[in-house]
């Protein structure tokens, strides 16, 4: 049987929400027995004032076969009724807006709300409240890396680097003066060598499919030959020798484009070590700038060049060595979803601390990805997976956030580069305080601290893009762009941080008036 966890009701159950519970839990044989006992538990007048004249929307989850019993809370829940904490305890409501922290009377989600931000003082020095990078941008996208990288430096990040593509390196640095932007490759060397691997690659298959039909046909000949030379005739026998003769005339033709592709394969194997060469000098560059960021985030702007996507590969798996945060977005993901990347992204599903940003179509191709469209990729995830949407969803194994934070109405390009430069930074200042305030543990009740503690932080970054479109909104209306909506983040962020002070001055007034 299915343990599914309830929390009291706060009231009665109607006649009508027993039916549609018994009907989704259990079909409609069971739900006919749940409404009648319905009926006759509320049939006595004691008991009529408690049927609610209207009843709040039943709203159905679709659950998954193979999911275990362990993680079936329940097939239904009612809108209004209270967000549980994910062990099914008696906890504290889970916050979807930011007044839901500010209200929190257990001090359990404002506590998170305070490690939040790094404590401003005179002896903090140039980096020390947070240093990223932002690896993207390519001839065709540079605002995306820009809208980023000055997203996290309003979020009241120190230092933000850019690495992109040479083609990309001038207009991003145009964009900005407070960037640092390093070309790291060039798409027209990268192309010239993509181009070339393709000639030589459909060059050898000609000459292969032409090698194999030379080599059959000289095989039919081969059986003529032998069956000839059973039949003694002398006129047989001048007819062999003329066709043993073009044979030899085939074999050295044979011979010269066994030689020709052995030349194409030692142009290929030379190519693809000139193609390593550069993918290594990309990874280098990056990972050499690992000691001093906090975070790095992957994909906005990048493109979907082969040999980029090859450089991600290694990136990433330094990263993961080095324990360094990543935060993977747009293009990115999409490389995620691609058949020689899977055990990539296998392996990322194991590092809880990467972020990934999916929007729905990106969520459905990391879900083919992984099984084909036949379960939902959060299940089993380590990693934070952030859905973006009208209500954003932050999730990994253990807890889910959800974001209702109202927002502007316009959508806008280039909001979705916002939101990965904001939680980039509060992905670098989770990292600080993290290192600041614990040491290494293993310990599993500090291992879900901190698990828990970066959902909240992503969940943050949600809730502040999401006021920061608002504002942007309510000033531009129908002509707000993702320039408008990153400006707005830093008033937002200090009126976030200045509500939760006030709230702890409010605290510490209120003994001293009783």
């Amino acid at each position: 049987p299915i343990q599914a966890n309830f929390r009291r009701p706060s009231r009665p159950i109607s006649i009508t929400s027993g039916l549609a519970a018994g009907w989704l839990l259990f079909g409609p044989p069971v739900a006919a027995a749940f409404s009648s006992r319905a009926v006759s538990s509320f049939a006595s007048p004691t008991h009529s004032h408690s049927i609610p004249r209207r009843l709040p929307p039943v709203v159905p989850f679709t659950v998954s076969p193979a999911a275990s019993p362990a993680r079936i809370k329940c097939a239904f829940i009612h809108m209004s009724s209270p967000k549980t904490s994910d062990d099914g305890g008696a906890s504290s409501s889970l916050p979807t807006t930011w007044s839901d922290v500010l209200a929190d009377t257990s001090n359990q989600h404002r506590n998170n709300a305070n490690n939040l931000f790094p404590p401003l003082s005179a002896s903090s020095h140039k980096g020390s409240h947070g240093r990223i990078a932002i690896f993207g941008g390519s001839e065709k996208y540079t605002g995306a890396p820009y809208y980023a990288a000055q997203s996290a430096l309003h979020c009241g990040i120190d230092l933000a680097t850019v690495f992109c593509a040479k083609e990309a390196s001038v207009p991003i640095k145009c964009y900005s003066p407070e960037l640092m932007v390093q070309s790291v490759y060039s798409v027209e060397e990268l192309d010239v060598l993509l181009k070339e691997e393709e000639r030589l690659l459909e060059e050898m298959e000609q000459y292969k499919q032409s090698n194999d039909l030379m080599t059959s046909e000289m095989n039919e000949r081969e059986l003529l030959q032998t069956m000839e030379k059973l039949e003694h005739s002398e006129e047989k026998q001048h007819l062999l020798i003329q066709s043993e003769l073009k044979n030899e005339n085939k074999m050295e033709s044979l011979v010269e484009r066994l030689a020709k592709m052995q030349s194409l394969e030692e142009k290929l194997q030379n190519l693809r070590e000139t193609r390593e060469v550069s993918v290594g000098n990309i990874v280098d560059t990056i990972t050499s700038m690992f000691p001093t960021l906090h975070t790095l985030c992957i994909g906005p702007g990048l493109g979907r060049h082969p040999i980029v996507f090859s450089a991600v590969e290694k990136v990433v798996h330094k990263a993961i060595e080095s324990n360094l945060t990543l935060v993977l977005d747009a293009d990115a993901l999409f490389m995620l979803s691609l058949k020689e990347y899977r055990s990539l992204l296998e392996e990322l599903r194991d590092y809880d601390r990467c972020v990934m940003t999916p929007n729905l179509m990106e969520m459905r191709r990391l879900n083919e990805a992984i099984s084909g469209g036949s379960a939902d990729t959060k299940e089993g995830y380590k990693n934070i997976i952030v859905q973006k949407g009208n209500v954003d969803t932050i999730t990994n194994d253990c807890h889910t956030m959800q974001c209702e934070e109202e927002g502007g109405l316009k959508r806008s390009g280039g909001i979705g580069d916002v939101l990965a430069g904001t939680i980039s930074a509060f992905m670098a200042w989770n990292a600080i305080l993290e290192k600041e305030n614990s040491k290494n543990s293993t310990d599993r009740g500090v291992i879900n601290q901190r698990q828990q503690q970066r959902v909240f932080a992503s969940w943050t970054a949600c809730v502040a893009v999401k006021k920061a479109t608002k504002t942007a909104y309510q000033q531009k209306r129908r002509a707000m762009s993702a320039l408008d909506v990153s400006g707005e983040i830093g008033e937002v962020l200090d009126s976030m941080e200045g509500g939760l002070k006030l709230e702890r001055c409010n605290e510490m007034q209120q003994p001293m008036h009783e």
